[in-house]
């Protein structure tokens, strides 16, 4: 296996890896360390400003501020929104983000001086918000966002073993044995780029930015995915949960053709429908076709779609958002139009 000889992405721990982003950057936990790391650079701040030894009286207003800052870069670091939108609601406190990136910066040169051991959940926090910019399907925009709030996106492009394993809230060797595995092919010197990561990383439960992946439609999707897509188009209804068979099952509005997924799937979107000739679904990009209408559990498959008698029962994984949206047009016109063909030919497996 490659070892990586670069420099590891902006801040980020080894240490906190493998910790659930929620728990990490926990609201309180976040708000003591701006708290305690702000009562130890005050000093130094007040001495630089030539400022007497009775508290400032800004400090109160400036730790705000901070703490303020920090809950405003974890909802970028978590995933909580998109990049547009947080750029929108943070538009009003560009400066403050800006502090908080000297403000971290301080705190680990107080820390390095005295030989402490500083506050790495900030460190971590901005190095995880430089990471998200960094896979952002829109390089330019988040490029500019970095340079207004003084994060710099390192190695654009690929991503490194501490990215990929802070980005899914998984420990190093993971990372390190899916390399190994061969799982991802990594560039001695680069990186592994960062489409191949994001396949990878789509498939993991602890993935904290799934909604990159929806965003692109060239991208690996998964049944969450996928079924969060669905939820959110007029063509179709969601019917009901199949819970014996972990499947949600949908419904065509415009044809009445019904298909289920797996709607908490992390691994892959599987898709089962009844029909008489799967090759449109090959045409589309579905893959991995299989028969299930002579699995062991047929019967109970076709109980629960309520497929006619001899209908062909067809189970298939949907690699992309493309192949699932050509899917649903397939099944609300019944045939599959010449344009839908060089639209989605491109993700054919």
């Amino acid at each position: 296996m490659a070892k990586d000889t670069r420099p590891s992405g902006q801040g980020l721990q080894d240490a906190l890896l493998g910790q659930p982003a929620d728990v990490l950057f926990d609201d309180d936990a976040l708000s003591a360390d701006v708290a305690s790391a702000g009562e130890e650079v005050a000093e130094p701040l007040r001495r630089l400003s030539g400022g007497r030894d009775e508290p400032l009286k800004s400090e109160d207003c400036l730790q705000h501020q901070m703490i303020r800052a920090a809950l405003q870069w974890k909802a970028l670091a978590c995933g909580k929104q998109d990049l547009q939108q947080w750029r929108a609601e943070a538009s009003d406190i560009t400066h403050i983000l800006k502090d908080f990136v000297d403000f971290v910066a301080l705190t680990r040169a107080v820390a390095m001086q005295h030989s402490k051991a500083g506050w790495p959940r900030l460190e971590h926090l901005l190095g995880l918000a430089a990471l998200r910019l960094k896979l952002d399907p829109s390089p330019a925009l988040a490029k500019m966002v970095a340079e207004r709030v003084g994060l710099m996106i390192q190695h654009p492009g690929v991503v490194d073993h501490l990215e990929i394993a802070a980005a899914c809230s998984i420990r190093l060797a993971t990372v390190r044995n899916a390399l190994s595995r061969r799982e991802m092919r990594f560039r001695r010197g680069e990186g592994v780029e960062i489409g191949e990561a994001m396949d990878w990383m789509i498939k993991r439960k602890g993935f904290l930015y799934p909604a990159i992946n929806a965003a692109s439609r060239e991208r690996r999707i998964n049944g969450r995915l996928a079924a969060a897509h669905l939820a959110q188009l007029s063509e179709v209804e969601h019917r009901r949960q199949i819970s014996r068979l972990r499947l949600s099952e949908w419904q065509v509005r415009a044809t009445g053709q019904r298909f289920a997924i797996n709607s908490q799937g992390i691994q892959h979107c599987l898709m089962m429908v009844s029909l008489d000739d799967a090759e449109p679904l090959k045409l589309l990009g579905a893959q991995a076709l299989e028969n299930r209408s002579d699995d062991p559990a047929a019967r109970l498959y076709q109980e629960s779609f309520l497929t006619a008698p001899g209908q062909q029962l067809w189970q298939f994984q949907v690699p992309t958002m493309a192949v699932l949206e050509g899917l649903i047009d397939y099944f609300a016109k019944g045939s599959v139009r010449e344009e839908s063909l060089s639209k989605y030919s491109g993700t054919r497996a």
